[in-house]
């Protein structure tokens, strides 16, 4: 069975499998910072226009090609792979290397490896170009995107991203100001790296042990107030997840949230926040308990 990708995805796809690495940012990516960097990203979703007019970037690093855009509406596209530089990649249903996804704001994720035949999901991604002397990338990709939760489809063609920014530098672990903590399962989770991110109206603090494979994360409302708040599944606004692999994703079905703190001129959050998270479509689960951040978000 295939596994069910939540919104914190999107980041998981961007950090996982890249150790050492700082978590990927949109401010790291500014095109104005590259000199010849333009950057467009478009394609259509289910025949609609889709423009990334509200961020465009890439990471390589580590053996892995990551490309996302996101609109203004709120729809992201994104494209993983295993680095084999200029190249047409396959993006079938097996593949947990080669991922496409689709999604939109808090929505569970589309993907190009969920479903159980080739006709719910797959597709190619090609790069024609990597500019090393203005760290640019270009290429097109087409797929058919399928979440499992409810059995919908997007069907992606004609997409195309031309000279997008990549990233290759390396960075050392989050901050020692901010502060993540929380038990899996009565056992003191190992947190090596910290990120507190601001995108598409909601703020995700996600917190990864050492290995980059196993992460903690919540996400809730950019504009949220000191309060308790519960978590919730599909379409909710304030999301648990545990990765306990890079592999396997497990989503808050109950638990609490609860901000003492939002300084929206600092940038400074705080909360505590406790869990039981499981597969949507799967038998793992696990508990988080005793969750406590205090980060600077971006």
């Amino acid at each position: 069975m295939k596994k069910i990708f939540g919104w914190l995805f999107i980041l998981v796809l961007f950090f996982g499998n890249t150790s050492c690495q700082k978590e990927f940012l949109s401010e790291d990516l500014d095109p104005s910072s590259i000199p010849g960097a333009k950057g467009s990203f478009t394609a259509k979703i289910d025949g609609n226009n889709f423009t990334a007019d509200n961020f465009t970037g890439a990471f390589i690093s580590s053996g892995i090609i990551s490309i996302s855009g996101i609109s203004k509406t709120g729809e992201n596209i994104t494209l993983k792979v295993a680095d084999s530089g200029m190249h047409l990649y396959l993006l079938n249903i097996e593949s947990e290397n080669n991922v496409g996804v689709y999604s939109k704001g808090t929505e569970y994720a589309y993907t190009t490896n969920q479903g159980n035949v080739p006709a719910q999901s797959g597709g190619t991604f090609s790069i024609t170009e990597i500019n090393t002397r203005k760290k640019t990338i270009s290429g097109t990709f087409t797929m058919n995107v399928y979440r499992q939760i409810d059995g919908k489809q997007k069907k992606i063609t004609e997409g195309r991203f031309i000279e997008i920014p990549y990233q290759t530098t390396p960075f050392d672990k989050a901050s020692v100001t901010d502060t993540f903590r929380v038990k899996v399962n009565d056992i003191d989770f190992f947190v090596y790296s910290i990120i507190g991110i601001k995108m598409d109206n909601m703020i995700s603090v996600v917190s990864k042990d050492k290995t980059e494979s196993q992460t903690v994360g919540v996400t809730f409302p950019a504009d949220i107030n000191p309060g308790t708040y519960d978590f919730g599944l599909f379409g909710s606004d304030y999301i648990g997840q545990y990765n306990p692999s890079i592999t396997t994703y497990l989503a808050a079905h109950s638990g609490k949230l609860t901000i003492f703190e939002h300084n929206k001129t600092t940038k400074r959050i705080r909360g505590n926040f406790y869990f039981e998270a499981k597969e949507i479509q799967g038998t793992s689960q696990a508990s988080l308990t005793a969750g406590y951040f205090s980060v600077i978000y971006r």
